[in-house]
């Protein structure tokens, strides 16, 4: 079996996100030690993309990180330390994807 390449792998995080999979299902899928490694590797292909591309994938990681957020707003109302630690997190998701 041959070696995938680092390019290999950062097109493949970015399919397997852009199909709704969470970075630390990518990771495993990627055999990638940690979740930060595969939105890493997410985040070097969608610098790849340019124009209309870039930003409809950059939309959609949006509108995921909206829905993640929606969820620990729900799931974590009763403990707001629980719930401020998980959306400073989320906010570093969002970070790079602001141009």
């Amino acid at each position: 079996m041959r070696r995938r390449t680092g390019r290999e792998i950062d097109e493949e995080a970015l399919s397997l996100r852009d199909t709704g999979l969470t970075y630390s299902a990518v990771a495993r899928s990627l055999e990638i030690r940690r979740a930060v490694d595969a939105h890493s590797a997410f985040l070097r292909a969608l610098r790849q993309r340019h124009g209309d591309e870039r930003a409809k994938l950059a939309q959609r990681e949006v509108a995921r990180l909206d829905e993640l957020e929606t969820r620990i707003r729900t799931r974590d109302a009763a403990d707001p330390t629980k719930m401020e630690r998980r959306l400073v997190a989320l906010s570093k998701l969002r970070e790079p994807l602001v141009d």
